[in-house]
């Protein structure tokens, strides 16, 4: 008989990528649609889902492109939209200290906001393992730029005000992930202050400098207040008796 183990992480990697892919898919054909109507052409709207892989920076290089933005402000603007990328590496970077380095980087790079909510809770009941992993944020990959080159191949047919429409899919998405993940006190006080935070921020055009502190500050209080409540669970070690 077939040994099915090896087979086995690969499968549930698809499983759990099937709700991420479906949802990438027309968020990418919008992304493609609105880049050819806003003047690149098929290979360059490919080439930038190819190699750069971030969803709302994506659409926010082809906004500032097409408003006429320098190269340079627009390239330190989609960093600054990514930061928050180096905060999902540094939590998830000790799950992978013992990978061989090329798988590191390999897997740094397929970690978007919704590859980051599925495995941040998946790898608090089991370590990660290369082929999971790997398979999971390659199939979400392949979703994404599969979109995009349908998107681009018709994106001067559609008006790019009839696939703005579709737009609000990506922060539907990355809710619907983060609220089934775990809920406790700890969970929602970190949500709430780096919700309000960021929204603050933004209120004050502190543009994307909100997301960042909204991430910091809100994981400083998730944390903290975890601490607090296990040490009360935890029985006292003076005891007197």
């Amino acid at each position: 008989m077939t040994d099915n183990k090896p087979i086995a992480p690969l499968l549930q990697a698809v499983k759990d990528a099937a709700p991420i892919m479906m949802a990438y898919f027309p968020i990418a054909i919008t992304f493609g649609v609105v880049a050819g109507s806003s003047g690149f052409s098929f290979g360059i709207a490919a080439f930038i889902s190819i190699w750069v892989y971030a969803g709302a920076a994506q659409f926010m290089l082809v906004s500032l492109f097409a408003a006429g933005v320098s190269p340079f402000a627009t390239a330190i603007t989609v960093l600054l939209v990514n930061l928050r990328h180096f905060l999902y590496g540094a939590t998830l970077g000790p799950a992978f200290s013992k990978w061989p380095e090329k798988l590191k980087w390999l897997s740094g790079f397929g970690l978007t906001d919704e590859v980051f909510a599925v495995a941040s809770t998946r790898f608090l009941s089991q370590p990660p393992q290369p082929a999971y992993q790997l398979t999971f944020a390659a199939a979400c990959y392949l979703s994404w730029v599969a979109g995009t080159l349908v998107g681009a191949g018709i994106g001067r047919v559609i008006p790019g005000s009839v696939s703005n429409l579709f737009t609000f899919a990506l922060p539907a998405l990355f809710l619907a992930l983060l609220l089934s993940t775990q809920r406790s006190l700890a969970h929602l006080s970190a949500a709430l202050a780096g919700g309000a935070l960021a929204v603050t921020a933004q209120m004050l055009q502190l543009g994307n400098l909100g997301i960042v502190l909204g991430a910091v500050v809100g994981a400083t209080l998730g944390m903290s207040l975890q601490s607090k409540l296990h040490l009360r669970k935890e029985p006292s070690l003076s005891g007197n008796g």
